[in-house]
């Protein structure tokens, strides 16, 4: 019986190592998970912007569409004549045509980012797309452009025979 009970104890203490060196292990992996976690934010800092654009936000990315639209405008504007900025405009008025370039450039990017969320759901659909071979394309090509210019023809012929008639009518 003393064996017995010495295995148990020692099965128990065995059993009892074995936890704790399971549970050290998981400890260890949750610390290296937070840590990572940790890194990745901190590496994250300077684009959380960047993230938070990138997210759904539906009607922020309305009124970011719309503020990027009218800042291109403006810049078009600067650009044409339409909008004059003055001389004595500090930095800007030296330089209006860069200004104007510089506002379309933060425009562009701005829209680019505001649309973006509308658009990922469809970026794994177009994967899936199967595009016409080569001389597929250039065959059906060459049937519109031949179809068009029939249609062209017809057109003027109508034209030039309800002109004739009309001629003939006023006459």
């Amino acid at each position: 019986m003393a064996d017995s009970e010495k295995d148990l104890v020692e099965a128990e203490n065995n059993e009892e190592a074995s936890n704790e060196q399971i549970r050290d292990e998981v400890e260890r992996k949750i610390r290296k998970e937070i840590e990572k976690k940790q890194e990745k934010q901190e590496t994250l800092g300077f684009y959380r912007i960047a993230e938070y654009l990138k997210t759904e936000h539906k009607w922020e990315n309305y009124l970011f569409v719309f503020v990027s639209l009218v800042v291109m405008v403006l810049g078009g504007m600067i650009l044409s004549g339409s909008l004059v900025v003055r001389d004595s405009f500090p930095l800007i008025g030296e330089h209006p045509v860069a200004f104007a370039w510089i506002l379309i450039g933060i425009a562009a990017i701005a829209l680019l980012y505001s649309l973006y969320p509308f658009f990922k759901p469809a970026f794994p659909e177009f994967r899936k797309i199967t595009w016409l071979t080569l001389p597929k394309f250039v065959g059906d090509s060459i049937r519109v452009f031949l179809f068009i210019a029939i249609f062209v023809l017809l057109f003027i012929l109508y034209d030039s025979l309800i002109a004739g008639i009309l001629r003939l009518i006023l006459k």
